[in-house]
């Protein structure tokens, strides 16, 4: 699979051929300032969409719009209507990002207390425990790795069918935070 290294090794070479190219425009003073403003945001925009096909998150999603959006205004010679319009699709792309994301959108685990209750680590790590609602995390953890004849320390996981409750710290023998996982 495509690894966030191979995107780093393209984007050198890439930007090697660019500099490249502008020395020998440079020296035959054939340089075109549009060329090469396309060229780079081109080579921008293609990482960030590489990077978001290995990624698969909302906010490189957006990443990848707001650089094609700002390549149009600045590569293209916009009339004032299209140059007004790409900025409201910029700050529309900013509000988009920063008020209808949370965090808990591209997680896939999450910290919870030792004392909250199973409905309420339901409910905030989207995840469905197969326990009552109303006894605690650190209870419901405790008991399963006593029955799987496991240790309670840091690090001890068990396994339900589409999560994994595991121990991320402890105070004086009693667990104090629980990290829900819910990709398996």
């Amino acid at each position: 699979m495509f690894k966030v290294q191979h995107i780093v090794s393209v984007w050198e070479v890439l930007v090697i051929k660019l500099m490249c190219q502008s020395i020998f425009h440079i020296l035959g003073d054939s340089m075109e300032l549009n060329y090469y403003m396309e060229y780079a945001m081109s080579l921008a925009i293609g990482i960030e969409f590489v990077k978001m096909l290995c990624t698969h998150t909302p906010g490189t999603i957006i990443e990848v719009l707001l650089f094609a959006t700002s390549r149009q205004m600045v590569v293209e010679h916009l009339n004032g209507v299209q140059t007004l319009l790409g900025i409201i699709a910029i700050a529309g792309l900013f509000a988009i990002r920063k008020y209808l994301f949370c965090n808990f959108d591209e997680t896939d685990h999450i910290i919870c207390r030792g004392s909250q209750t199973v409905g309420h680590a339901n409910l905030i790590s989207g995840v469905k425990i197969p326990e009552e609602k109303t006894r605690l995390l650190r209870d419901v953890l405790a008991e399963r790795l006593k029955r799987e004849d496991k240790s309670i320390a840091i690090g001890a996981c068990t396994y339900y069918k589409d999560c994994a409750l595991r121990v991320d710290s402890m105070r004086d023998q009693v667990i104090t935070r629980v990290e829900v996982i819910k990709a398996l």
